[in-house]
């Protein structure tokens, strides 16, 4: 009788623990939103019109909640859904005519920039 008595009891222990554990798991699944992340890297520009331009081809991306990139360090980041992927992000980017540590930039893209904005030129960041 004390064999069966530890036995079930042994069991229901295990069972509890298993639910336990896979209760979090599921609820996060359930709810729909997604993991965010937060990425960075560096983007090529030299002024505000260049952050808005850099940001805005950024915020095309799938899964972009939030571009933000600094001007002083050239830093891109971003925070999005897990779908977000960083190297796509950095294709919408270099399509608008900016260089980063991921993608070389669009030729077409690149001569549109304002002359200003012509990173590549060597005039100083204004």
């Amino acid at each position: 009788m004390k064999l069966l008595y530890k036995s079930l009891l042994s069991s229901t222990f295990i069972f509890v623990l298993t639910i336990a554990f896979s209760l979090p798991a599921q609820a996060q699944t359930t709810t729909g939103k997604g993991k965010e992340q937060t990425v960075s890297f560096h983007v090529y520009g030299v002024c505000g019109d260049c952050k808005q331009r850099i940001e805005s081809a950024a915020m095309d991306g799938k899964g972009v909640k939030k571009a933000e990139w600094d001007k002083q360090s050239g830093m891109l980041v971003l925070v999005g859904t897990e779908k977000m992927d960083k190297q796509k992000v950095a294709d919408l980017i270099a399509k608008a005519g900016y260089k980063s540590d991921l993608s070389e930039a669009d030729p077409k893209g690149y001569a549109k920039l304002p002359a200003c904005c012509q990173y590549e030129t060597g005039i100083e960041k204004h």
